[in-house]
């Protein structure tokens, strides 16, 4: 059994989209669109501004209204979004401490907990800080921290590596997968970045248009932790990443 085999045995199931409408007014964003994110996969969903790319996290997170179906697994989801969205008055522990309490009673588990997690990202002496006294990645790292600490099946991503220079979001890429590695999940990952698809998908997809279709996909078989952006391996794929981004 492969690595991307043991990956599909995660959880019960990935996440469908089968037949999804959702309009704005006079705007079809998604109209009978059908996709499958595959269970234990990092799928990274890519194309031109206002294509619906958040949209499809609205819709899958119960976010947003939609028509059709959207299987998901019962475990939860966790959302990182392109904003760490962490309440501003209180600290970073209280932050985390609050998606913790309808999961674990014991304070003491919940605190034990959150310091680990927040070790982990190297972040452990930032518990008492509030949010507007860390940096920005010290904030995504938080957002990390929070998603990772609650208990769920399916993690959404909404660009959170966007405003971040090259070496801190290829270091926060490390943390996600060392991450992911001791804490599997389904990841839903919109970027408009191509090297953030190199180096973080096991598949990808491109959308288009309005309603939004499906333009172009594929799979990257080349391990995660190997990859270099300018390797010869990963030529085609950014090839093809920029022949239908430009193509929009």
């Amino acid at each position: 059994m492969d690595a991307r085999e043991v990956k599909r045995e995660v959880g019960a199931r990935g996440v469908e989209v089968r037949s999804l409408s959702v309009s704005y007014g006079e705007n079809k964003v998604f109209s009978d669109f059908d996709i499958t994110f595959p269970a234990g996969e990092i799928s990274v969903v890519m194309g031109g501004s206002g294509v619906g790319k958040s949209t499809l996290l609205g819709a899958i997170a119960g976010l947003v209204p939609y028509g059709g179906e959207v299987i998901r697994p019962s475990g939860g989801i966790s959302y990182i979004f392109q904003k760490d969205r962490l309440i501003p008055s209180i600290s970073v522990r209280k932050n985390l401490d609050l998606v913790l309490r309808k999961v674990f009673r014991d304070k003491e588990e919940r605190s034990e907990r959150i310091a680990e997690m927040l070790k982990r990202l190297e972040i452990g002496d930032k518990a008492e800080k509030f949010p507007t006294e860390l940096s920005g990645g010290e904030s995504l790292r938080v957002a990390m921290a929070r998603a990772f600490l609650f208990p769920s099946e399916v993690l959404l991503m909404d660009e959170p590596f966007r405003a971040l220079d090259i070496g801190l979001k290829f270091r926060l890429l490390n943390a996600l997968e060392e991450l992911l590695a001791s804490s599997p999940r389904t990841v839903i990952y919109v970027t408009h970045d191509v090297d953030e698809c190199l180096l973080a998908a096991d598949r990808w997809t491109v959308l288009a248009g309005s309603p939004a279709h499906i333009a172009g996909e594929g799979e990257i078989a080349l391990p995660r932790g190997e990859r270099k952006v300018s390797s010869a391996e990963l030529s085609a794929v950014r090839a093809e990443l920029m022949r239908l981004l430009e193509a929009e």
